[in-house]
């Protein structure tokens, strides 16, 4: 090769690093400048008590949440799936300016019954993180979500079912061989009635962790750990501590967003 070809050779080769180079800056810069909010809903009652022994923590209504969704959607936000998250950590998709995730713990029947409606309607997506051992069960009085149901929602593709545990005790109290053989067990009975999930994405009963659960469910095929509480930044986001904020019964979505753009939470 002539001295001319090498010189056209090393700028060729100049310009792909620099274009390589920018490109992840640029995505970078992009990462920075995004806050991921992940809100987190419980049980749904058309009726709201007088008193409760939780401080009204886990309990809204139907029209509140529908209320929340469309303030989310007239103020600009996007609202994304754990597998759309999933894709933009990887590169694969650019993410929304103002993303937004929805999930639901425990796996309440009352999200089939109230909120898989309010879901269709608005064509939004979220995320049920299910105790497995409580699939189909009537507890206490409150009904839990069959397998039906779940198939049925995941099937609209509007929803995404993990996990919440096997049995929703604090994990963080026992030796972690028994958090991660429940989590495998969880996810072997989900993957039995809804088919193999590409995912895997485990919520913490209580949020009840320690570092070694963290690297024990890392090192265990769980690709995305959710359990404290606060506001993600796409920047530093870190797929095994992935933050919520919980919503208390009727808070506004006027509220949210102010304590989203605050960053109070």
């Amino acid at each position: 090769m002539n001295f001319k070809k090498w010189i056209i050779l090393v700028i060729f080769i100049v310009i792909v690093i620099v274009g390589i180079y920018t490109f992840k800056q640029m995505k970078y810069e992009q990462r920075a400048d995004v806050k991921i909010p992940v809100l987190l809903y419980h049980n749904f009652v058309t009726t709201v008590p007088e008193s409760d022994p939780d401080n009204f923590q886990y309990i809204n209504t139907p029209e509140s949440f529908e209320e929340n969704i469309k303030t989310f959607l007239e103020n600009g936000y996007t609202i994304i799936s754990m597998e759309e998250l999933n894709d933009a950590y990887n590169g694969k998709i650019a993410l929304p300016s103002k993303p937004l995730l929805i999930t639901f713990d425990d796996g309440y029947y009352s999200n089939y019954e109230y909120i898989y409606p309010i879901l269709k309607k608005y064509h939004v997506k979220a995320s049920i993180y299910i105790i497995t051992d409580k699939v189909g069960q009537e507890i206490d009085g409150i009904e839990y979500l069959g397998w039906d149901e779940c198939l049925e929602m995941q099937n609209s593709g509007l929803v995404e079912i993990y996990s919440h545990s096997k049995r929703h005790v604090f994990y963080s109290k026992l030796p972690v061989r028994e958090l991660r053989d429940d989590v495998k067990e969880s996810y072997e009975l989900i993957e039995k009635y809804l088919g193999k999930k590409d995912l895997k994405v485990f919520a913490y009963p209580y949020g009840a962790y320690t570092d070694e659960t963290v690297r024990a469910l890392k090192n265990n095929g769980i690709d995305f750990q959710l359990y404290d509480l606060g506001l993600n930044n796409f920047k530093d986001f870190d797929k095994n501590f992935i933050k919520r904020i919980n919503i208390p019964c009727e808070m506004t979505g006027k509220e949210i967003i102010e304590e989203i753009e605050k960053g109070t939470f």
